[in-house]
């Protein structure tokens, strides 16, 4: 089971091998389930599994890569909880922490609907963590999201890659990542945005990546030369308004018509879907 972006795994007996997709976001072992209600995982024997399984998870990376834990429940105040966040302080030697801590479990509803479950987390941070990323930006694209977006665009190992907006550089660099590529560009209208995307490239070990001060909706290339176009478009919230995308949507999808190849890939992200769906119905035949 598990949600978009999360995998969770039930095992039989040790296991020795895990693949973790770079679009996934956590790996969870699922400790116990099906217990009608929060405090039913709590037995002798749950807790003897869950000890169990942390000793697992902290042997599969390097000493010292978990030095604190912390338990992610509704009512994790209850006796019963502090009973288990004592008994795995007590047993595994990591301190107790209320936020971030290196080994993160939790229980919640069980995804089949069959009551709940005690999962614990198999990486000392969240998969969408990455180690290139030295600067973010208000409302930067979780690095998942970045690699599930640059998939999407079917990569071949000739295109030129445009993306519209760069920000902090994400796409660029999953783009980078999923495999060869003709040309990496990527522009932005904020000079802080480009200086920290060029951190981020520089981080990630990337040569040859272009970043250009260019307004998306006026971009200085030819008619039909890009192959793959990726763009985090804003959504009017933590970043521009809805008003002024009113006016930016059909601009720049426009404009990205226009420098797109036959044939050329567009992945976008935004949460204003009809205002993007009227602007790109809007432009079809033109």
């Amino acid at each position: 089971g598990g949600t978009f972006g999360e995998l969770s795994f039930r095992f039989a007996g040790p296991w020795r091998h895990l693949l973790a997709l770079r679009t996934v976001t956590a790996v969870y072992a699922v400790v116990a389930s099906g217990a009608p209600r929060p405090a039913a995982l709590l037995d002798d024997g749950t807790l003897k599994r869950l000890v169990a399984q942390i000793g697992h998870i902290r042997s599969l990376h390097p000493g010292g890569a978990f030095r604190a834990f912390r338990l992610s429940a509704a009512g994790a105040d209850s006796p019963a909880f502090r009973r288990l966040r004592e008994r795995v302080a007590g047993e595994t030697g990591l301190a107790e922490v209320d936020e971030g801590g290196d080994l993160l479990l939790r229980v919640r509803r069980d995804l089949r609907g069959a009551g709940f479950e005690l999962i614990a987390r198999m990486s000392p941070r969240p998969l969408a963590a990455r180690d290139w990323r030295r600067c973010n930006r208000p409302g930067a694209l979780n690095g998942t999201v970045a690699a599930a977006m640059a998939d999407l665009t079917n990569p071949r190992p000739d295109d030129v890659f445009l993306n519209l907006a760069c920000g902090s550089g994400t796409l660029l660099v999953e783009r980078a990542l999923a495999g060869p590529v003709g040309r990496l560009v990527g522009c932005d209208v904020d000079a802080d945005a480009l200086h920290c995307a060029g951190e981020n490239v520089l981080a990630a070990g990337l040569d040859g990546v272009e970043l250009h001060p260019w307004d998306a909706t006026a971009l200085p290339l030819p008619d039909h030369s890009i192959d793959a176009i990726t763009v985090d478009l804003p959504f009017g919230q933590l970043v521009g308004s809805h008003a002024t995308n009113e006016q930016l949507y059909p601009r720049l999808l426009a404009e990205a018509g226009r420098v797109a190849r036959p044939g050329a890939r567009l992945a976008a992200i935004t949460q204003q879907f009809r205002l993007f769906g009227r602007s790109a119905d809007d432009l079809r035949g033109t």
